[in-house]
């Protein structure tokens, strides 16, 4: 099996994002039974929150979720959107949502980004205040692929262990990282911290990034890639758009897990609420 990060430069409009995600489709050429992962906010970045709050869907319909279901069956894959906008009981404010979906076309899971990006960076934009759009989640979520459990996480998420940790603990093998990360952050931090959470939590790590400069000024630092769960780099698109690529080889990971059983050393145990 393949796992595939297509690395985007999306814009504020939805067709010319959906028809740059089916050119990387095409370019990817993933067989069936494969993992995608499309960057986070793939379908509209960069429009502002006015556009972005026009597009969000009900979970479950929707033209770019019946968009992903329609590219999901015709490839015969696993495909996950890094995230889309999904509606909250707020008016003003909407969830920003992974959404995965089978090789039949069947949305599988969901997933809202638990943690929001409220912060200040010395780039363009200079303050980032997700929190004024979005309304955080509040559960974990994971789907199976077969034997392999996939865990779901989004770009601010990458900044907090627990998370990865409590993943691991759910038996996922994989942790999907889809992203929008700044550049100046990312260049600073992107891969050390992919690395880390691999490494931590034995886990494959599939992470895919916007990149370049959009039409808001907001500059991401692209580099999605592929890390084992000995931590290694095993594919990058380091900048402009395309795929990241890499086999998933289970026999070692469960060799890492065997040889360094982590889990069984921890003394201190976290908890989640259900």
């Amino acid at each position: 099996m393949k796992l595939i990060a297509l690395q985007m430069t999306s814009n504020g409009v939805v067709e010319d994002n959906l028809k740059q995600a089916e050119d990387l489709l095409q370019q990817a050429k993933p067989k069936a039974g494969d993992l995608v992962l499309l960057p986070e906010n793939f379908a509209c970045y960069g429009g502002g929150d006015k556009v972005y709050m026009s597009i969000a869907e009900h979970l479950g319909k929707g033209p770019i979720q019946t968009w992903l279901s329609q590219q999901a069956k015709l490839y015969g894959i696993y495909l996950v959107a890094g995230s889309v906008p999904t509606k909250a009981v707020e008016q003003h404010r909407c969830y920003t949502s992974s959404l995965a979906f089978s090789p039949a076309g069947e949305l599988l899971q969901h997933y809202h980004k638990l943690h929001l990006f409220d912060v200040d960076v010395a780039d363009n934009v200079g303050s980032y205040r997700e929190s004024d759009s979005f309304v955080a989640g509040e559960q974990l979520a994971w789907f199976d692929m077969g034997a392999i459990r996939v865990g779901m996480a989004i770009c601010f998420d990458l900044r907090f262990p627990y998370l990865f940790q409590l993943l691991r603990q759910q038996g996922c093998d994989i942790v999907l990282v889809p992203a929008a990360f700044t550049a100046l952050t990312g260049e600073a931090h992107w891969q050390a911290l992919l690395q880390a959470r691999a490494i931590e939590n034995q886990l494959y790590l599939v992470a895919a990034n916007q990149t370049g400069t959009h039409k808001n000024q907001r500059q991401t630092w692209g580099h999605s890639m592929i890390v084992d769960p000995w931590g290694r780099c095993l594919d990058l698109q380091p900048s402009g758009t395309g795929p990241a690529r890499a086999d998933f080889n289970p026999q070692l990971l469960q060799q890492i897990r065997d040889r360094m059983p982590v889990p069984l050393h921890g003394q201190l145990q976290l908890g989640w609420r259900e």
